[in-house]
């Protein structure tokens, strides 16, 4: 890609800080029942006003999410100005370098958002952004060379956003131009080469290149249009239909096309916006572009299921628990558990938006949760998948009837089988409690072939507690063919801990094994500061960084829980803070 986001993704430097060069406006929105027509006078159903801008939007974003930004704009001398450069400092960004225009006014947009789409109409009127220079750019220039990323758009005047893609060209930043809105003339041919990612919706897509842009095979054509002009990597963002990466020459194009999250919208203003202050944060954590861009895209997706814009846009915490609900298996495993209850789990997995990572249950529940799935695919959709235990919850059971009961649940159709090795063997005899340990995960594996049923194997490490007893588990469940090392049944005192993960990640991270093999912590996490604890372990270990949490996903971890979807239901939509008024608030 290019050097600087090459050592992010080595974790080998600091989080970058971002430079956000663009407009701050005031929003003024009307809620209406639909868009009126030409000369036609309607009745809205709600105003509000906010702040806005996309350069402010994108900032806030990425700010909302954890990153360090700082912002170049230029506001009016008026109670506008005043107020947005209050909220973009409440916000936690550096706003010493917007300035007051004296004898202008700050730049608005009046807005109109149809409540029965979500779609929005906007006009914008710049004030005093049109006295924005490249001289005071370039008077930032010491301030902009201490940020590891730049992002422009289109709404400051040109020669200020030149100014500013040259000076982070010239002082090694990584790039980004949105170019939004809709270029009225053609941009000169040197921009393109000063931008490492250029963002451009179809509209502008259409309107840069002159050609059409209907379908998906127009926007290819486009964009190798676009990418014989110079720039690095093109984006397409497409709606509803997700987003397209683009890169190389005309004829080896490559193309990443990344679907849509499926969400109901309340309010698509400010989803772009939204989108690209995701990307820069994430790519400034250390994300490949290819995992920054799917995360951008969900956090995209949430923003637009709530009215407003910086308001609506999510923050860090809730991402993490968006991300995290994913990661879950919502368990029970009650020896009293009925129909009704496990209904009632499933129910809870799937509602309320993503759904859980797996339901985990006792084998005798297996049929009827795949009923359930056969009865309404819709609500109950496959990718929810079935785990249930076996040898549970003391490791002791004779062989050939943890066999067994294996071999039941794979008939049944069992997704995932999480097995209990026989601890206080290992803990009474190390050597006895190691050969056996291995024979039976060896035994269970060659019943639940690989490509089709995940095997979880539980050490119970606050039984073993020592380092020494743990690291052997972990040998034993490593050598016998798992595809993932779990903490513990939950029917102990000490189940789940830090020291314990950390043991269990080393072993997976310096043991060579067919497949990658995953983590699973289980009982006694139940709060979202828990939940970044073993993220962040996770990632610092398995991909070099802490920052890297984003991507781990389902495939090399799971969180092992009752009450921890609840809580993170709960945390996914409640931490936003109103910015300026109570009343929702909009911008683009």
């Amino acid at each position: 890609f290019f050097s600087v986001l090459g050592n992010f993704i080595m974790g080998d430097c600091p989080q970058q800080e971002i430079c956000v060069v663009g407009a701050c406006f005031t929003d003024l929105i009307a809620y209406v029942p639909r868009m009126p027509l030409p000369g036609e006078t309607l009745v809205g159903t709600k105003f509000s006003t906010g702040f806005g801008g996309k350069g402010a939007n994108q900032a806030v974003q990425a700010a909302r999410l954890g990153a360090k930004v700082m912002m170049l704009s230029k506001v009016g001398a008026d109670s506008f100005g005043v107020d947005t450069i209050k909220n973009l400092a409440e916000q936690g960004i550096d706003a010493t370098h917007v300035t007051q225009e004296p004898g202008m006014s700050s730049g608005v947009a009046p807005i109109n958002v149809d409540v029965s789409t979500g779609q929005n109409s906007i006009v914008i009127v710049p004030g005093a952004l049109d006295a924005f220079t490249p001289v005071e750019v370039e008077a930032s220039r010491e301030r902009i060379k201490k940020c590891g990323l730049l992002m422009c758009q289109l709404e400051a005047p040109l020669a200020v956003t030149l100014a500013a893609l040259q000076i982070g060209r010239e002082e090694g930043l990584m790039t980004i131009l949105n170019t939004a809105p809709a270029p009225q003339s053609p941009l000169p041919d040197k921009i393109w080469s000063l931008c490492d990612i250029v963002c451009a919706n179809e509209v502008e897509l259409a309107g840069l290149t002159g050609l059409t842009v209907d379908t998906d095979a127009d926007v290819e054509v486009a964009a190798a249009e676009l990418l014989r002009r110079g720039t690095t990597k093109l984006l397409v963002t497409l709606g509803d239909r997700g987003c397209a990466l683009f890169e190389g020459q005309p004829r080896c194009l490559r193309a990443v096309w990344q679907p849509s999250v499926r969400v109901t919208p309340k309010d698509t203003t400010g989803a772009g916006d939204s989108f690209l202050g995701a990307l820069a944060y994430y790519l400034t954590t250390g994300c490949a572009l290819e995992r920054a861009l799917e995360l951008a895209t969900l956090v995209a997706a949430i923003s637009v299921t709530r009215e407003g814009t910086q308001t609506a846009f999510p923050t860090g915490d809730e991402v993490l628990a968006h991300h995290a609900i994913g990661l879950i298996d919502h368990t029970s495993l009650g020896m009293e558990d009925t129909s009704a209850g496990i209904h009632a789990l499933v129910d809870a997995a799937v509602t309320g938006g993503p759904h859980a990572a797996a339901v985990c249950i006792y084998p005798k529940h297996i049929p009827f949760v795949r009923t359930l799935q056969a009865q309404d695919p819709a609500k109950y959709p496959r990718s929810l998948r079935v785990a249930t235990v076996v040898n549970f919850p003391s490791g002791q059971s004779p062989l050939e009837e943890v066999v067994q009961q294996t071999e039941a649940a794979v008939k049944d159709g069992v997704d995932e089988v999480d097995l209990v090795i026989d601890y206080k063997l290992l803990k009474a005899d190390q050597s006895r409690g190691h050969a056996a340990a291995v024979a039976l995960v060896r035994l269970v594996r060659a019943v639940c072939p690989p490509e089709k049923v995940l095997l979880k194997v539980i050490l119970e490490t606050g039984e073993l507690q020592s380092p020494e007893l743990i690291a052997l588990a972990c040998d034993a469940a490593l050598a016998g063919g798992c595809d993932f090392l779990k903490t513990s049944t939950g029917k102990v005192p000490i189940n789940a801990t830090l020291e314990a993960a950390e043991i269990m990640l080393q072993k997976i991270s310096e043991t060579r094994t067919p497949r990658p093999v995953g983590f699973k912590p289980a009982g006694g996490v139940k709060n979202l500061d828990q939940v970044r604890q073993y993220l962040h372990l996770t990632a610092k270990i398995l991909l070099g960084s802490e920052r890297r949490w984003a991507e781990v996903d389902s495939s090399r971890f799971r969180f092992g829980a009752s009450s921890l979807l609840a809580v993170l239901r709960s945390k996914e939509g409640n931490s936003r803070k109103r910015s300026r008024t109570e009343e929702p608030e909009s911008s683009y």
